[in-house]
């Protein structure tokens, strides 16, 4: 078995030796991550067209730039040495290129062997072969069957039997497209000037979400299978809609995408639902009672797939695609209408008033719990006081100010100071609301990213477009915390990031959140070497001098004037507490003018 297992250059001098002995040679390749029984059937298909069959598998590291930090699950060694024990194939390499143009121009195969129900057309590597003589074969692959998936549902049993619930209530969802339907249609968009929002596209959305609405985007991009942008261009497109949308107001539950090209042959291009199957997994959407909209007809197709109520939008393609032979439900001449039809016949997400609107609830019985909560309902009531106090104490200057008295600050500023009193209060309501209807102020298992979701959605509740917030998680890995201490922790360290920021024509905050093996450098951080979470808070405010990072812990210098910079208050005492007691560490990077960035380490649960 292991001998099957070469290199690129010994695959060549048996496709030579092949050749010569009137044999014809085939060449596929693949992850094959968790060779499943549709990995199977098509290599076998592949197989039966040649004498020969030589597969290459795609090396960790190539793997792990296409799919993330998590993948691969098993290694180039294990997954090469699986596919050499299957009769179907004669040899086996592992490459580390993105694609197989030098795999192509180096084996010379007879046939390339694809897998996907489509025109060879499409294959960039298919004048290359045509240019030595080869050919092109495509071989059907069996649908519905993916490494993904059998990872997701390896997830979701795994949360399933360890007890773990949703700390979403359960509400449905506006699935919509992006390109044609928000914003004008530019083929192959990579350009973030070129985002432009088709009119009053985000206003219907936040009329959506307002009704109790999560707003999915879900959006086929091509462009980066077939190598016309990156990643990277197409997450910048992101960054300027999301920074559009946040001017108007509008916070989007998440964006799921497709980067693959029809000739990858993957399971998540619409109208395959498994985008759909995500949503109701991470968000607990319920799909019966949301809708899909979109300006193509897979978009259509997709909603109908999933079970729900679906629009076409005549913006964009307008429906004329011919991709698939799908009605909608309503057909609405922009998002604005769409949003119209919906709120009159769909069924929104009860309110958060509503006993039944969330998914846990506290114990009777559970005196512990209930002592949680009322110490936490204490906290909040003192911060409400503090607030109010502060808000009349304004009230008094404004009304001292305009009757001709002296004051030391202008009513604008006055108006500035009760203006974040009252945005602050909303966030504490908020909050209330959430552990109110959590349930669970004990310590959970749960995902890094899903605490800053959290901590994503109440700020822009309660800044709405006065700042742009953005996610970027290249990796997530599960922790075990104390959910409301976490959330108010890193609550805090936004508000002060923002006034870390006041007065800039721009306030943008980034989350950074990752897996981290640390090994070494464990001890400079005074942990146990292992795997930790991550998560990175990072603003471009005033900062401070590099050498003062440590007193940034010390009670008589936390926030202090000149030497620090504006925006760091006490939070950061709160933050060291609050990681100690989760096993973890908080550190600081800065420097003056160019901003801060305070990185948690939580371990893996």
């Amino acid at each position: 078995m292991k001998a099957k297992i070469v290199t690129r250059d010994e695959a060549i001098k048996l496709r030579e030796a092949h050749r010569a002995a009137g044999k014809r040679v085939g060449f596929t390749s693949g992850v094959f991550d968790i060779v499943h029984p549709g990995h199977v059937e098509y290599l076998e298909a592949a197989r039966a067209q040649v004498d020969v069959l030589i597969v290459g598998v795609n090396s960790d590291s190539s793997v792990k730039a296409n799919k993330g930090d998590l993948r691969p699950i098993n290694g180039e060694g294990q997954r090469a040495e699986v596919l050499a024990g299957l009769q179907a194939i004669d040899a086996v390499f592992v490459f580390d290129e993105s694609n197989n143009n030098t795999n192509v121009q180096l084996l010379k195969p007879d046939l390339y062997l694809k897998a996907g129900d489509y025109s060879a057309e499409q294959l960039s590597s298919k004048a290359l072969v045509e240019e030595y003589g080869g050919r092109v074969q495509l071989v059907p692959f069996r649908a519905g069957l993916s490494t993904t998936d059998i990872i997701e549902r390896i997830s979701a049993s795994a949360r399933t039997e360890g007890g773990l619930e949703t700390r979403y209530e359960r509400r449905p969802a506006v699935f919509v497209d992006r390109d044609g339907t928000i914003n004008e249609h530019v083929e192959y968009l990579s350009d973030p000037k070129l985002f432009k929002e088709i009119p009053e596209s985000f206003a219907a959305l936040k009329k959506l979400r307002d009704l109790g609405y999560r707003i999915i985007i879900v959006t086929n991009q091509p462009g980066i299978g077939l190598g016309y942008f990156s990643r990277e261009d197409f997450f910048a497109v992101n960054r300027e809609m999301m920074k559009q949308a946040s001017r108007s107001g509008l916070a989007i539950d998440r964006i799921y995408f497709c980067p693959h090209s029809k000739a990858d042959g993957c399971d998540c291009r619409k109208p395959a639902t498994r985008f759909l199957a995500r949503a109701e997994q991470d968000l607990n959407v319920d799909l019966a009672r949301s809708f899909v909209i979109g300006d193509m007809s897979s978009d259509v197709q997709l909603g109908k797939n999933g079970g729900c109520g679906t629009v076409l939008v005549k913006t964009g393609r307008g429906g004329d695609d011919g991709i698939c032979d799908a009605k909608a439900d309503y057909e609405a001449s922009s998002l604005e209408k769409a949003a119209e039809w919906i709120s009159q016949h769909g069924r929104p997400a009860k309110s958060p008033g509503d006993s039944t609107a969330h998914t846990g609830s506290v114990k009777a019985n559970d005196h512990g719990e209930l002592e949680v909560l009322s110490r936490v309902s204490g906290t909040l009531g003192h911060d409400f006081n503090a607030l109010l106090g502060s808000i009349l104490g304004c009230a008094t200057l404004i009304a001292q100010k305009t009757s001709g008295r002296d004051g030391k600050s202008s009513v604008d500023d006055l108006l500035e100071i009760l203006r974040k009193a009252t945005n602050r209060g909303l966030a504490l309501s908020k909050r209330l609301i959430a552990v109110a209807g959590e349930g669970d102020t004990a310590r959970t298992r749960k995902t890094l990213l899903s605490c800053v979701e959290a901590v994503v959605e109440l700020l822009a509740s309660a800044h709405g477009a006065e700042c742009l917030i953005e996610v970027v998680a290249p990796s997530d890995v599960e922790v075990e915390v104390a959910d409301f201490t976490v959330v108010q922790m890193l609550l805090e360290l936004c508000e002060n990031a923002l006034d870390a920021m006041h007065g800039l024509p721009e306030r943008f905050i980034l989350f950074h959140v990752e897996r981290v093996e640390l090994r070494d450098e464990a001890r400079a951080l005074d942990l146990h070497p292992g795997t930790y979470g991550r998560v990175s808070l990072i603003d471009h405010g005033e900062g401070f001098d590099a050498t003062a990072p440590q007193s940034v812990f010390q009670a008589p210098q936390a926030g202090k004037a000149g030497s620090l910079g504006r925006g760091l208050g006490l939070s950061m005492l709160m933050a060291k507490s609050v990681m100690k007691k989760h096993g973890g560490t908080v550190t600081v990077a800065s420097r003056r003018q160019a901003g801060t960035n305070i990185s948690l380490y939580f371990p893996a649960a």
